[in-house]
């Protein structure tokens, strides 16, 4: 009997996966705060964040995404004292932040959504142009296309192929959007009725659940009505700023995606 070498190939760099994501953080949800590089876990029942490490440098409308277990960041000053803006890593228990690359001399790139099944995170630069731009696994940047909307805060639901931003601009509606991550063109899907100045949002594929943090003025964090982009209030933090917003799903999750992602590649 043949032996499925690509299977065999899937299941390790999966089990990699998981258990690096398992020896840094639990699943759940978590926050990073504009100015001061603070970073909450964020109890999703009540909106209630405890901060659990500060990261060097500052964070200035910044979005967070896990890819592979790990923590992604846009707009990261790694020195203060230092013009530019950096994506890059952020190792919470050792409270280190590693530059991957200037944004392309992007001075604000907003948001930052991730897909394991994809390998990459999108997030949407500011000067450039308001382009969607993905970053692959080895640090490459590939600008798809113009957006149009301000993206602080993105994220992506990897079970139904959909990106999610907001938008607080008057070019277009301000609310709840969605991306198409082949040519950035955005489809307005409703107000939320939050200010989507400084905020987050992730997605939890475990419950299939959109959440928004408004780090100001509420706040406070949301879940989100997909089709609607009506926003319903879970609860106040009782910390401001914070707006790079994550969820780091259970592995067993993560294993379906890279694995259903595979399976469609080879299919194509």
């Amino acid at each position: 009997m043949k032996c499925p070498i690509g299977l065999i190939v899937v299941t390790a760099i999966v089990v990699g996966i998981g258990a690096s994501a398992q020896a840094a953080l639990e699943p759940g949800l978590y926050g990073l705060q504009t100015d001061d590089g603070g970073i909450y876990k964020i109890d999703e029942r009540t909106g209630e964040a405890t901060l659990i490490s500060t990261v060097p440098g500052r964070p200035s409308l910044t979005g967070v995404s896990f890819l592979d277990g790990e923590l992604y960041a846009t707009d990261y000053w790694v020195d203060p004292s230092q013009p530019g803006l950096f994506y890059g890593k952020i190792d919470v228990p050792t409270e280190a932040y590693t530059g991957i690359h200037d944004q392309g001399g992007d001075f604000n790139t907003h948001g930052l959504a991730s897909s394991d099944t994809h390998g990459v995170t999108w997030a949407i630069g500011q000067r450039s142009g308001m382009n969607l731009i993905a970053t692959d696994r080895d640090g490459n940047r590939t600008i798809i296309g113009y957006s149009g909307i301000d993206g602080r805060g993105m994220a992506y639901d990897d079970t139904h192929g959909i990106l999610y931003s907001t938008n607080r601009a008057t070019d277009l509606d301000r609310g709840l959007f969605t991306i198409d991550i082949n040519t950035g063109v955005p489809t307005f899907i409703g107000d939320m009725g939050l200010e989507c100045d400084i905020i987050g949002l992730a997605y939890d594929e475990d419950t299939q659940t959109l959440y928004a943090n408004e780090g100001a003025p509420t706040h406070s964090l949301y879940t989100v009505d997909v089709r609607t982009g009506q926003a319903t209030l879970v609860g106040a933090n009782g910390f401001s700023n914070i707006d790079g917003l994550a969820w780091i799903p259970e592995p067993s999750t993560v294993i379906l995606l890279v694995i259903g992602g595979v399976s469609a590649l080879r299919r194509r």
